[in-house]
């Protein structure tokens, strides 16, 4: 019911249009177009809606059978669409939005999606010059797998002596191992319970796990991913340290080498993106067009903020 509600909505604007011609000096009764084939009250069926008809249900056929069966549908519609103008139903809600959304929709086939066709094939150059601003997007950075042993002294500097002390023997058995030496992997393996006082990794042989150049949000793992790319290889393990985060013996047990995704693997996605900015822009270029030549006069109630802005 609703679509047939949407068609006679729909020829009801047509036959509108179609007994509105620009010629009209009288009522509408009175005008119609060239082409007009009948009249029921205001609508006029046109011999163009009569082709239109052949075309879609008659596979094109225009003889005297197929004519006389299209206008016969088309006198019955008309029928309709004049009982459906007299009934008011033209001014329902529902009708007039259903309406006003195929109408934008013919408009845009007809007008926009024709400039849309035409955007033209991105050149490589473009596509590498696209590729070249944003390398940074492209590009993961190194991470490295990290150990680590935390002592934190506070403000006691016998303490603190004491702890750096102990972080140095730490260090020199790791040295030593040969074990710990040979499978970084293992961090600071069983030192981790005795010589940490960072919880979430001291029986886990002190591992963090992955860190980035940046480290994380707070001092402390700052501190640490700032020791950790200080080192050189897999396996090295740092001086003992004191900062003002604590004392640390840092330890690099992986490495993950910075990868730049290159150029070819980014092509097709960036002529997608470089096509989808463009279509935009050629969208936004028409909308603000209609904006121009059709302003809003607001009645009631009041406009909201931005009202023009607002795109479907």
């Amino acid at each position: 019911m609703p679509h047939r509600i949407l068609l006679a909505a729909l020829a009801i604007l047509a036959s509108l249009s179609s007994c509105r011609g620009p010629d009209s000096g009288g009522s509408a009764r009175d005008a119609g177009p060239e082409d007009a084939l009948f009249r029921v009250g205001t609508v006029v069926v046109r011999e163009a809606d009569l082709q239109h008809r052949l075309r879609e249900n008659h596979g094109g056929k225009t003889g005297e059978a197929s004519r006389k069966a299209a206008l016969a549908i088309l006198v019955k519609r008309a029928r309709f669409t004049q009982a459906a103008l007299d009934a008011g139903i033209a001014d329902e809600a529902f009708v007039r939005d259903e309406v006003s959304r195929l109408l934008a929709a013919r408009l845009r086939e007809t007008q926009l999606d024709t400039r849309l066709k035409e955007i033209p094939e991105v050149s490589e150059e473009r596509l590498r010059e696209i590729y070249q601003d944003r390398l940074a997007r492209y590009q993961a950075p190194e991470q490295r797998r990290v150990a680590v042993l935390w002592l934190n002294p506070g403000p006691d500097p016998e303490r603190a002596a004491r702890y750096e002390e102990k972080m140095t023997k730490a260090r020199a058995f790791v040295l030593q191992d040969r074990d710990l030496r040979e499978n970084p992997g293992k961090g600071f393996s069983v030192l981790g319970a005795d010589h940490s006082e960072h919880q979430p990794s001291r029986f886990r042989g002190g591992i963090l796990g992955w860190m980035q150049r940046e480290g994380g949000p707070d001092a402390w793992t700052k501190a640490v991913a700032e020791i950790a790319f200080s080192l050189e290889n897999k396996g090295d393990v740092s001086e003992v340290i004191t900062r003002e985060e604590g004392i640390f013996l840092v330890r690099v047990t992986d490495i993950k080498s910075g990868v730049t995704r290159s150029f070819e693997s980014m092509a097709a996605g960036l002529e997608r993106a470089e096509r989808q900015r463009l279509r935009r822009e050629i969208e936004d270029a028409f909308e603000d067009g209609l904006a121009e030549r059709y302003p809003v006069e607001w009645i009631e109630p009041a406009p909201p903020p931005d009202g023009d802005a607002i795109r479907e």
